[in-house]
Parts: structure tokens; sequence; C-alpha cells
């Protein structure tokens, strides 16, 4: 199968905050896998294919967190344990351009140091 993405995608911990769609309370989550066009990360929630979400991202070690607006492209159910989890792949459909750049060169240096 032919890899379709277009940048470079790395397993990191960023923290992701978003509203919850019904009760407007602040959820958190850690990525799974981000790139400088989206991410993946786990949620007890359901989202909606087609919903945007305002983000809030925090990389490690740095002061400001980057604000973004992102669209669920898919969903899937990875657990039902203790209560329903899943997985979200997010696009992003607008970020500031410092912070997209901020966040490309976290990921350029995480990509240079594990190969």
């Amino acid at each position: 199968m032919r890899e379709r993405r277009r940048h470079i995608r790395v397993e990191t911990p960023i923290l992701v905050e978003f509203p919850n769609p019904t009760t407007m309370k602040t959820e958190r989550s850690f990525t799974q896998d981000v790139s400088a066009a989206g991410m993946r990360f786990p949620t007890p929630m359901k989202l909606q294919i087609g919903q945007e979400l305002p983000l809030t991202l925090q990389l490690p070690f740095q002061d400001a967190p980057m604000h973004a607006t992102g669209e669920v492209m898919w969903i899937r159910e990875i657990a039902r344990i203790g209560g329903p989890q899943y997985e979200v792949g997010v696009r992003f459909r607008w970020i500031e351009d410092p912070d997209r750049q901020r966040l490309t060169r976290h990921i350029t240096t995480l990509f240079r140091n594990t190969t």
C-alpha cells in the first residue's frame, strides 16, 4: 500500500485540549502522533467525522500554547472496557504561521533524533 501522507509524522505526546461539544468542558488528551497537517489522539468522546474542533496544543518544555482549528477526518473505537474509547484523526484547518513553524521545528527535531 502506498503512503498518501505528504508530511513527516512522528510519534510524540503533545498535550491537546478541546471543548466537549455537549458540555463545553475542556477535554484533555495526548497525541499519539502528529505532523504539520494533523494529529491522532485517543478520547472517550465519540466525535463526528467533519466536526470542527478548536484546539490548544502544548509542546513539551515550551510555555506558549498553540491554537488551531481541526477537522475530524476519521474515528474508530479502540476499547470498551470501562467505557468506550476512541482514536481520532484530525486535520488542521487553521493554525497561525508562527505556530505551524514551531510545530514543524519540533517534528523535524524529533524526526532527526529517531533516524
